[in-house]
């Protein structure tokens, strides 16, 4: 199992995924963060987005 958690990140939200893998933990905070978080990532630069998407996939930890 894995978890992740928006306050991992340093955002102000209570939501928290898990998951099997990292995998799918990601899909559930992606999912997640395009829907509550879309305004986090207008804006942003390819290279902006691709940093985040890796602090997000290393902040996934095994539980």
């Amino acid at each position: 199992m894995h978890k992740f958690a928006c306050k991992d990140l340093g955002i102000d939200c209570e939501f928290s995924a898990t998951g099997e893998n990292k995998e799918e933990t990601l899909q559930k905070a992606m999912a997640h963060g395009g829907v509550v978080h879309k305004d986090l990532m207008e804006g942003q630069t390819e290279e902006q987005k691709a940093g985040f998407d890796k602090m997000l996939y290393d902040s996934i930890q095994p539980v």
